[in-house]
């Protein structure tokens, strides 16, 4: 018999656990085996040794497909279990680590979950784009959901045969991309937070160019981390060339941390500087016919093209105003009024929204970060790559994360008017004056809730003087700093 072989054993498969404690017995037409003592020099390490030294001194654990091929090849579709065993043992070991029976159960409960998720995704998706209410996002999110979905569902039927190796590695693949992808639009609204308090920096080219680099980025980064995570077992490597690959994906896992916190950062930022005079100064054009951000609330039909129409008749000033989200608290002048009918509708909640699903995100991401530099075998994985808490990190806290989504009616808070139709951005005309006409002065005073009624006048500049003719000193320096755009957006 060979040193270190497997031993047959003809006592019940109960009192062999009892004697090897929680080791795992390998069954053989019915027969139990003692474990393999893998890091020691079983036979089937020798094997393994003498099919590298056929491919060129490759490393140990790569080319996993490729000895997939040879074991079909020797031994037939049914691959013995110690052979597999001893492969898995040898991976590069992975965030909840691969599936045994015991996963299908699990991956079968978020498939479920994620198929209702997207669902409800869906339904709010269409009941929105029926009213007129466009909130592309809500596609994404149920997109996302399909992605977990499949992900789960592939890692079930990876889990009752280990051996379907492309079936894993799509399912590894739609688990990671899907929290990338929440950490990607959670940044899109805090961009949109940002804007809504900074209208002048939010709107600058120089602020657009950045975000539009930094999603670029996360393109590449989400390209090379497929990469990373596929090549190493589909093709034999070098082991020096597998530890670069390695480190690639140590990498990869740092700038997922370093991304997932920049929606903290960013909202961090704008209200760490205050507004400025510009800021103030600057029409916005805020969706002022949502008047809830209810769980149940959808708003009126058309509402958006309505409002869209009455630009018309606006002058310039307003129809390039700038875009931003609703909210009744605000700094800045507006393109329409705010009616008390609106309620209070306040950005507190939405910023608690985006700091929460940060966090939820940044937990996954450090987990995944941990179990790959601790740079060990499958079979020496720590705690963290225990499936349980892949599960509750890339199931339940992803799935509680659509459910705030949900729930917290981002499609509402975070809603900003689509742009203008052409034929009103076309128009032509002067652009407003900062001063109050004598008609308009006259007019006002005979119908003082006119412009509220009307919805087409506008809210005059708080320090506007009252009689045109003899501006006051202070008030032409102030619009002299609103038109140089060489002041800093920021006070710093």
């Amino acid at each position: 018999m060979v040193a270190n072989s497997t031993y047959k054993y003809s006592k019940p498969a109960h009192e062999l656990l009892c004697h090897y404690g929680c080791q795992k017995l390998t069954m053989i037409n019915g027969t139990s085996y003692a474990p393999y003592d893998f890091d020691g020099f079983p036979a089937i390490k020798g094997l393994a040794y003498f099919l590298l030294s056929l491919l060129n001194g490759a490393g140990e654990g790569t080319g996993i497909k490729t000895m997939l091929k040879w074991a079909k090849n020797i031994t037939g579709e049914d691959i013995s279990p110690i052979l597999i065993d001893y492969y898995i043992s040898i991976q590069y070991n992975l965030f909840g680590g691969y599936p045994n029976k015991s996963d299908f159960v699990p991956s079968i409960v978020f498939t479920v979950i994620f198929a209702v998720l997207m669902l409800l995704h869906l339904l709010v998706f269409g009941i929105n784009t029926s009213r007129g209410h466009h909130f592309i996002i809500s596609l994404v999110w149920s997109l996302n959901c399909a992605a977990k979905l499949v992900g789960f569902a592939l890692r079930a039927v990876w889990a009752k045969d280990i051996t379907q190796l492309n079936v894993g590695l799509t399912s590894e693949i739609l688990l990671i991309i899907p929290s990338i992808i929440f950490a990607s639009f959670d940044l899109i609204l805090a961009q949109r937070l940002f804007t809504w308090r900074h209208p002048v920096g939010g709107s600058r080219k120089l602020f657009w160019g950045v975000m539009l680099l930094l999603y670029a980025v996360v393109a590449i980064l989400v390209g090379i981390t497929i990469a990373a995570a596929f090549i190493p077992y589909l093709y034999t490597l070098s082991p020096k060339a597998y530890s670069s690959w390695k480190r690639v994906n140590m990498f990869t896992s740092v700038m997922v941390i370093v991304y997932s916190l920049t929606a903290m950062a960013l909202i961090g930022l704008s209200y760490l500087f205050p507004p400025t005079a510009k800021d103030e100064n600057l029409y916005t054009y805020q969706p002022w016919w949502i008047e809830s951000f209810a769980p149940f609330y959808f708003v009126e039909p058309g509402a958006a093209q309505k409002a869209e129409e009455t630009f018309m008749k606006r002058n310039h000033n307003h129809r390039h105003a700038i875009r931003v989200i609703a909210a009744t608290h605000h700094h800045y002048n507006m393109v329409e009024g705010l009616t008390n009918k609106r309620g209070t509708l306040k950005h507190n909640v939405s910023m608690a929204l985006i700091c929460t699903t940060t966090v939820l995100i940044f937990i996954g991401s450090i987990g995944r970060a941990i179990s790959l530099f601790q740079n060990r075998l499958s079979r020496h994985a720590s705690s963290v790559c225990n499936p349980v808490f892949m599960y509750i990190c890339w199931g339940g806290f992803e799935a509680l994360i659509n459910v705030l989504y949900l729930v917290g009616r981002v499609d509402l808070r975070f809603y900003r008017p689509d742009i203008l139709p052409i034929k009103v951005r076309q128009i032509i005309t002067a652009e407003q004056s900062h001063y109050v006409s004598e008609a308009e002065e006259s007019d006002t005073d005979e119908e003082p809730l006119s412009r509220f009624s009307s919805g087409l006048s506008f809210k005059p500049h708080i320090d506007a003087p009252n009689s045109p003719p003899y501006p006051r000193d202070d008030y032409l320096r102030e619009k002299h700093d609103v038109d140089n755009d060489n002041i800093s957006d920021f006070h710093f």
